[in-house]
């Protein structure tokens, strides 16, 4: 799933506030909302049913208005061009509830449906289908077509007029039922669920992105100080009584949440309430400060040979750095190599005062991610409004979310709900509300969904001129042929919400890998470059996606600029996925350990570390000799000492071996090796740091140069970073792939042209479509 925001203004290293500037909230207040931004979500001050979000249109650097652009790749299922701008009074685009004063409201509409992946169970993704609605626009690009494609970041229109406030759009996001569950999970209920509920299973394991978060029982092991083993010494499973109010020592006296979350290599640990408490602490409340884990992303690899080399010192016989590698990145192990059952997973969580040693992995422990919507983190689904076709919201789980906890009896006054709307913590909660309630832009269903006013007592418009004034107005900016499957998609979430919380999957559907490749790559021939058409090998892809999703999702490759320099790399190593196994490589000096996977494993101390990643023994003497056989191998050119071993090589590391060249199902090692290789060689260290792209000509050919992505290509051909291009086999064409991968998984990058000036797109650049 690959997503922006539908203003794209300069990039910031910080995404959560780089999504914020994007989608700014009106700077209008909402009438008697105590303070609320007007267009808020998914609530108006009358506590009527808002699809969407009213957003202000940024500036960029010139100071104009940025342009209003498609948030993902889909299909434009509506258009309608706005009506022109006047300042005649009756017209009922015209109207105005704050005053006399003509306001104009811009009724040009654009609705688009996105169908994208966002993980998979086995061999079958897990496929969802959302709508995002981009309304009030003053006009509409020409290049957008109803039942004809949209690409991310294509300009769709300019945001126009909300009650004669200027550059402003309404947008929303939608699903319909079916699409909302396997959004958020099979087994997640969409309705609303106490969070003081204690979870009683594992989250789920199709879709796994962003924190992970472990529910700790009362009774979870402690210590003060880091533990020495990391397998379990049993013990009580529990250690709290209710009845009798005794702890075990060095136990957790209360239940728990724990997040764990991975950036920019760094770990940061949290903790939070799992019950509300006397005065006034509540569900998901932290607890201490959150814990810094300097370089512990950077460093899972060797923390995971650390544990595992410690875990079968004290005995386990089954076991793997790989196993205890998915325990420290998803707190459980997803993949098929070996943990042992009584691993510990340690880690330093904050407490009251201070920190604790605690086991993430204790019994009663149970693991999810942000891709299972947590509830303690304040996801909930309303869907207990008994009459949501009336826009009046009867909810009353989101009013008792509302209501001042202190007058509870204000739950019967929406006037005393919307003065709350203003609220910080009501805020931050109905940002991860998913609302139930049909669209507002249906003009066929305007009497049904207001009626209800003419005798409303505290939002009353008068049967009459007030009422035909009102809905001459309704129907002004709404429309009697929405299409249907839009109509259907009655579930609500917060757009900017969703698009921060999307942009943490990073599991990529087909087309939109696809798209990755380039057009062009340069290749040279003696002294002259030529710049040759790519043709990837889609089936390639095809089969193997799921494998290199799960291989990018374990290894954290999951961040624009880290999925450009993975797949910048594999797509060239592999000739545009036409070839797992290096072309000619079996009359290398280095074979039969030639280049195999996507990012072609090389020489026998690379496999092996890959098969001691995996849990396989390799005894220290065979080692030995195979380094001592590559040193001779590549001292003399010839291949001679490394066959002269092939006999001492087990069934097991022989078939491992070409398992990294084979085809899925049965087989994932093409992917998982290059995850693995990404992940020793800590290329993250070397893709992460900001650097700018350099123009470079190739004879009369033009491309571009990056320095952290140059580190990259040299980690991956020559085994270190480097900034000695020429030492990097095929630098020019890695270079074309990142730049290709770069424009389809980023935002917006700058790119200097002949004249030095920056540009949003490379000279030459055309996308790849599906």
């Amino acid at each position: 799933m690959i997503i922006s925001p539908p203003f794209l203004p300069t990039s910031d290293a910080d995404d959560l506030r780089y999504v914020a500037i994007a989608m700014p909230d009106s700077v209008d207040i909402a009438p008697g909302s105590g303070g609320a931004p007007a267009g808020s979500y998914p609530l108006t001050t009358a506590m009527t049913w808002h699809n969407g979000l009213h957003i202000q249109a940024p500036r960029d650097a010139q100071n104009q208005h940025l342009p209003v652009r498609a948030i993902a790749d889909g299909t434009v299922i509506f258009k309608r061009a706005p009506k022109p701008a006047n300042n005649t009074a009756t017209d009922a685009q015209n109207y105005n509830p704050y005053s006399n004063t003509p306001a104009w409201t811009d009724n040009g509409i654009v609705i688009v449906r996105h169908t994208t992946d966002i993980g998979a169970t086995g061999n079958t993704p897990t496929t969802v289908t959302y709508y995002s609605a981009y309304m009030h626009l003053s006009s509409i690009d020409a290049a957008v077509e109803e039942k004809k494609p949209i690409w991310r970041k294509d300009v769709i229109g300019k945001a126009g007029q909300i009650y004669g406030r200027d550059h402003q759009i309404h947008f929303e996001i939608c699903l319909n039922p079916d699409e909302l569950q396997k959004l958020m999970g099979v087994n997640r209920p969409i309705t609303w669920g106490d969070p003081a509920t204690a979870p009683t299973a594992d989250g789920r394991t199709d879709a796994v992105f962003g924190s992970l978060y472990v529910y700790l029982p009362a009774g979870t092991p402690i210590r003060t100080a880091a533990p020495t083993s990391h397998l379990r010494n049993g013990g009580p499973a529990t250690g709290a009584s209710a009845t009798t109010g005794h702890f075990v020592p060095n136990t957790l006296q209360a239940a728990q949440w724990v997040e764990v979350r991975y950036q920019q290599g760094n770990g940061t640990v949290s903790s939070y309430r799992a019950s509300d408490g006397t005065g006034g602490l509540r569900v998901g409340d932290p607890i201490g400060q959150p814990h810094p884990e300097r370089d512990f992303e950077y460093n899972l690899y060797t923390e995971a040979n650390k544990r595992h080399t410690n875990a079968v010192a004290g005995g386990a016989t089954s076991s793997s750095p790989s196993g205890w590698y998915e325990l420290l990145r998803f707190g459980r192990n997803l993949g098929p190599d070996p943990l042992p059952a009584d691993a510990a997973h340690w880690r330093e969580i904050p407490a009251a005062n201070g920190t604790v040693w605690a086991d993430l992995n204790a019994p009663g422990a149970f693991k999810f991610s942000d891709a299972d919507f947590p509830a303690f983190k304040d996801w909930q689904c309303f869907g207990d409004d008994p009459s949501p076709e009336n826009q009046r919201c009867d909810s009353t789980h989101l009013k008792r979310t509302i209501r001042d906890p202190l007058v509870p009896e204000s739950i019967l006054e929406r006037k005393a709900l919307a003065r709350r709307l203003s609220d910080s913590d009501v805020r931050r909660k109905l940002e991860r509300a998913i609302c139930s309630f049909p669209t507002e832009w249906d003009k066929t269903t305007i009497t049904d969904r207001y009626e209800w006013l003419k005798v409303d007592e505290e939002f009353r418009v008068e049967e009459g001129d007030q009422w035909n004034t009102f809905k001459a107005h309704a129907e002004s900016i709404s429309f009697d042929d929405l299409p249907q499957d839009y109509k259907d998609a009655i579930w609500h979430i917060h757009p900017r919400t969703f698009i921060r919380h999307m942009r943490q999957c990073g599991w990529l559907s087909e087309n939109e890998a696809y798209q990755l490749f380039p057009k062009l790559a340069l290749r040279k021939i003696g002294q002259a470059y030529v710049n040759e058409r790519v043709t990837p090998d889609r089936n390639r892809l095809r089969n193997h996606l799921i494998s290199i999703n799960a291989a990018t999702r374990k290894y954290c490759i999951t961040s624009p600029v880290r999925l450009a320099a993975f797949y910048g790399n594999s797509m060239q190593e592999t000739q545009w996925f036409r070839l797992l196994e290096e072309g000619g490589g079996q009359s290398a000096r280095y074979a039969p350990w030639h280049g195999r996977g996507f990012l072609q494993l090389t020489w026998p101390d690379n496999y092996i570390k890959y098969a001691e990643f995996k849990g396989m023994n390799i005894a220290p003497q065979l080692k030995t000799q195979l380094a001592a056989a590559a040193r001779t191998a590549n001292q003399s050119r010839s291949n001679l000492a490394l066959l002269a071993l092939e006999g001492s090589i087990s069934l097991n590391l022989s078939q491992l071996r070409l398992n990294v060249a084979a085809e899925p199902p049965f087989h994932m090692e093409a992917a998982d090796s290059a995850g693995a290789y990404w992940a020793w060689t800590s290329a993250g260290r070397s893709a992460d740091p900001q650097a700018n792209f350099m123009r470079q000509a190739a004879s009369t050919f033009i491309y571009y140069t990056h320095r952290n992505f140059g580190n990259v290509a040299g980690t991956v051909n020559v085994g270190h970073p480097s900034t000695s291009y020429s030492t990097i086999n095929g630098i020019e064409a890695r270079f074309q792939c990142f730049t290709s991968s770069t424009m389809v998984l980023m935002d917006l990058t700058q790119f200097p042209d002949g004249a030095g000036q920056m540009q949003n797109e490379p000279d030459g650049w055309t996308r790849r479509l599906p």
